[in-house]
């Protein structure tokens, strides 16, 4: 549930209208495979784990699920490419990727330049703290006054830091690893993330426990922001329509054990 600023939607608008590179029989995806439980990389093959391409890793998680029940569906092979997150619009706009299914949350601002699928799952917003730390019992947002807390490089849980009274905004960060680095070694008392992926975090990071918040006393979110949706061109309006409908084939119970498998088969250190 991550947005990318407005700069990088205005140069995804100057790359659109190229041509696809994938040939008939595969379907490209673009994630970062760097923010488990959605999306990891790992040296093994098992399954469900996909080949990188030009890689000799492989990409596993429930984006990856996902992106297999699409190409399935549309009865292409599924091709992956690892790409930073903020590469991820250029990317599908110049043709190098087909879709992206990496946790990305459908935005207004996003909308200007890809299109977007129904949502393929919804989730809420955390914040995760050391096990030593005096927020480990914390509440609500306001037990978070004066702390220290960190979120994503260009998503929307930076943007909605600033809803913890006379927080101190740390600089954000680019990826997850970086954020769970910041908190282990206390130069953040807290990282915000949406719920999974902390299940995901503290089952491998022993110092670190998760604070929810009952209704009320956390975070102000709208549908939107708690959802995650494929994203591909605009003018690719077959194949978003595909997509639709492979998804609302899938059950919301089918979609829960896909995350609980997920987070089951991480391998510790993603």
């Amino acid at each position: 549930m991550r947005k990318i600023i407005a700069t990088l939607s205005l140069l995804t608008l100057l790359l659109a209208g190229c041509a696809p590179a994938s040939k008939d029989d595969t379907i490209i995806v673009g994630l970062e495979c760097n923010y488990a439980p959605f999306n990891w990389t790992q040296i093994e093959s098992a399954a469900p784990a996909v080949k990188i391409q030009g890689d000799a890793a492989f990409c596993d998680g429930y984006d990856i699920t996902i992106a297999q029940a699409i190409a399935d569906g549309l009865n292409k092979t599924l091709v992956v490419k690892k790409i930073a997150w903020e590469g991820l619009e250029p990317a599908l706009n110049s043709g190098e990727i087909d879709m992206i299914v990496a946790g990305m949350t459908d935005t207004t601002e996003r909308r200007e330049s890809v299109s977007f699928s129904a949502p393929y799952y919804a989730s809420d917003m955390v914040l995760i703290v050391r096990k030593d730390s005096v927020y480990a019992n914390a509440k609500s947002l306001a037990d978070f006054s004066g702390a220290k807390v960190i979120a994503q490089l260009s998503t929307f849980h930076d943007d909605i830091v600033d809803q913890i009274p006379s927080v101190v905004h740390m600089t954000p960060l680019s990826s997850f690893p970086l954020l769970v680095n910041s908190v282990s070694s206390k130069d953040a008392d807290a990282m915000v993330s949406e719920r999974p992926v902390a299940i995901s975090i503290v089952a491998t990071n022993s110092d670190l426990v998760i604070v929810s918040f009952e209704d009320g006393l956390g975070f102000a979110t709208s549908f939107e922001d708690t959802t995650v949706s494929v994203a591909v061109r605009k003018t690719d309006t077959e194949l978003l329509a595909s997509i639709n409908t492979i998804l609302a084939g899938i059950s919301d119970d089918t979609r829960n054990q896909w995350m609980a498998d997920a987070l089951a088969r991480q391998p510790e250190g993603n």
